[in-house]
């Protein structure tokens, strides 16, 4: 699905997120996690789009009028709930996060592969060597 909310606006937001940020998508959710630990799903914003809108059309004049109906319908949190959706997103994309699952800490160091935030502190201490 192509994305609905103006990217120019979004990637104007800076991260601003928590000293550890686990990036990974809702099938495989952060571990060993705390209150000060922020989780982004990257399939967020898809989740979010298809639940609110549904399969679009694949004409483009029929999916064009099926989204502009959808945004009409969308409530104030649904709006807020899309745009948080895609600010993850676009952290992880000015991050320069190249694949997930991803532990970062203080938006410089990341640890590839695990969802495991005590994991990803004992790789990094050790100099990113497990």
């Amino acid at each position: 699905m192509k994305p609905l909310i103006p990217l120019f606006f979004l990637c104007s937001i800076s991260p601003g997120f928590a000293a550890i940020t686990v990036f990974t998508t809702t099938g495989h959710p952060a571990v060993n996690s705390d209150a000060d630990t922020r989780t982004v799903f990257l399939d967020a914003p898809d989740r979010q789009q298809n639940a609110m809108f549904g399969q679009l059309s694949s004409e483009p004049t029929a999916a064009a009028q099926d989204a502009r109906s959808g945004l009409q319908r969308m409530s104030a949190d649904q709006q807020q709930q899309l745009v948080e959706a895609w600010r993850g997103v676009i952290a992880a994309w000015k991050l320069g996060i190249e694949k997930y699952p991803a532990v970062v800490f203080d938006d410089v160091d990341v640890v590839y592969g695990t969802t495991d935030v005590d994991l990803a502190k004992n790789i990094r201490a050790q100099g990113g060597h497990p």
